[in-house]
């Protein structure tokens, strides 16, 4: 396979980026096409990436017995995240030198500053080539960052791609596909856009301590004050970002809700016409995007809080820095220009970039967190199938449908059979497990033969899809045996149920009706007893 420019690029070409010259020409003089475009280097296949980040994810699976999906991601990009966030650090380091190389050519103005007025042409050679290095610094890391962000967002889009093929229908039914959109775009997009920042999470308290050591040097205690009002501007912003995601969590689970009541709708659109129910539900989803829209305009108000207390915090800060030193000590032309240089670097470091670098953290853990509970579901347990079993037959077969009750009995009956205890009260059997979870299905006996025609009746929530799903392998046997050959065909019931509670599902969006509501429940053998 042929290598793309990225990876056939030397180490000059880029530093400079001058491997994207031959596209950026080719698109100044046409319209770009698809054969145009780069091929993506190998490090960056999905496929590469997703194979890398599965065998980390198994190996943590099978080395502890909590696994975590960030340990596995620390095993597969860390070391280059690392290195690129040293280059960022280095970068930012030169936004600190960059004042005093300013204030001493500002000094070499004085005819009585004769020191600085000797090397002045010096000062201003050095001040271009720290442009020049804190270009060769932020932008490689900048956009090896960047990378790194949308190889791991790759690699986790097809970890979750390659779970949604193996998970049981019992756990899909639970998940919708607005759910699942959500996870592969909202959360993980943002690892693109986020991920350059987090190193600011480190770096801004660093940056803040150059910058301040250098403002006492040169104010002495009145560079506390200017500090004092980024502090008080610092919690501010936090309450404020406390509040804006606040307003986001709930706007994110509206826009969950709409998204599954739209696809429900579109999936059963016959039904919905059939009945006409298009106005109840037009009049639901305009009440969920009413409610979204509050909230989006709540969290756009923190927002434009946020925003605001950073560009009206320059000149206050400045102000308050050289207030104090100049009454004291009267004007300093010098010293002022690299006091506004360094409040600039330092307003932006405590205002911006660590809030910033706090909140993508924190969201990052939340999206890993939710992206790791997808990643431990069930998965659809495959049968030893037997060929030679041309029936289906089931030999004292016992299921629960509760989440994790068939692994709690695995584990008490095997701590049974490893601890030989001689008194029976301290025996945990089948019957004691009972009481906290009531089988679908108790010592199952069944046998059908090849060809033969057999109907299961009985009444709603007796077990007739359970035994079904037993028969699939969708519900997993606590006890028992199943044996069946594997060549078994299925046609399943198509039924329309609308996401929310039985009584939503019953009265419809229209008002609610007692009477008509208990004779649907009547009619339908919802009773409980």
């Amino acid at each position: 396979m042929q290598k793309s420019p990225l990876e056939k690029a030397s180490f000059i070409s880029k530093l400079f980026f001058s491997w994207t010259t031959p596209i950026l020409r080719k698109g100044y003089r046409h319209h770009l096409e698809l054969s145009d475009i780069y091929q993506a280097p190998s490090a960056d296949s999905a496929d590469h990436l997703s194979e890398k980040l599965e065998r980390e994810w198994d190996r943590e699976q099978a080395s502890k017995k909590n696994p975590q999906l960030i340990h596995a991601l620390r095993r597969c990009f860390f070391w280059r995240f690392l290195f690129y966030g040293i280059l960022l650090y280095l970068g930012e380091v030169t936004k600190a030198v960059q004042p005093v190389l300013l204030g001493r050519i500002i000094a070499s103005y004085d005819p009585e500053n004769k020191v600085e007025r000797s090397i002045a042409i010096y000062l201003g050679i050095g001040l271009c080539l720290l442009f020049i290095v804190r270009t060769l610094l932020l932008h490689p890391a900048i956009f090896g960052l960047h990378r790194i962000g949308m190889q791991m967002r790759t690699a986790m889009f097809s970890l979750i791609y390659k779970k949604t093929l193996k998970l049981s229908s019992r756990v899909l039914d639970k998940i919708s596909i607005g759910q699942l959109v959500s996870l592969l775009s909202n959360n993980l997009n943002k690892f693109d856009e986020g991920l350059a920042l987090a190193h600011f999470i480190w770096i801004a308290p660093l940056q803040v301590t150059l910058l301040m050591g250098l403002l006492w040097d040169l104010l002495q205690f009145s560079a506390f004050c200017g500090l004092g009002l980024l502090i008080i501007l610092v919690i501010f912003q936090a309450i404020l970002g406390k509040m804006m995601v606040k307003y986001r969590d709930q706007r994110a689970a509206k826009i969950n809700e709409r998204l599954v009541i739209t696809s429900e709708i579109i999936d059963n659109i016959y039904s919905v016409k059939a009945y006409c129910w298009e106005s109840a539900m037009e009049k639901m989803i305009e009440n969920l995007r009413e409610v979204e829209l509050k909230m989006t305009r709540k969290a756009a108000y923190m927002r434009f809080f946020t925003s605001s207390a950073f560009f009206f915090s320059g000149f206050f800060v400045v102000f308050l820095s050289v207030l104090p030193y100049t009454v004291i000590n009267g004007i300093v032309l010098r010293k002022i220009f690299t006091t506004i240089s360094f409040c600039i670097v330092l307003r932006m470091s405590v205002t911006r970039q660590f809030p910033t670098a706090v909140q993508i953290w924190y969201d990052s853990f939340g999206m890993i967190r939710k992206i790791q509970d997808f990643l431990q579901k069930q998965e659809y347990k495959v049968l030893e199938y037997n060929l030679m079993t041309t029936g289906i037959i089931m030999e004292n077969v016992t299921a629960f449908w509760e989440e994790g009750f068939g692994e709690l009995l695995e584990k008490v009956q095997q701590s049974n059979g490893d601890r030989k205890h001689s008194s029976d009260e301290n025996n945990v059997s089948f019957s004691h497990l009972c009481l906290v979870g009531n089988p679908v299905l108790k010592n199952i006996n069944l046998n059908i033969e090849k060809g033969e025609m057999l109907a299961i009746t009985g009444s709603t929530g007796s077990g007739k899809t359970s035994l079904l799903m037993l028969i699939l392998g969708e519900l997993e046997a606590s006890e028992g045996i199943i044996k069946h050959s594997g060549r078994v065909s299925f046609c399943s019931q198509f039924s329309w149920i609308m996401p929310g509670t039985i009584k939503e599902n019953i009265i419809f969006g229209v008002s609610y009706d007692e009477y008509r509501y208990k004779s649907v429940v009547k009619a339908c053998q919802l009773q409980q007893g």
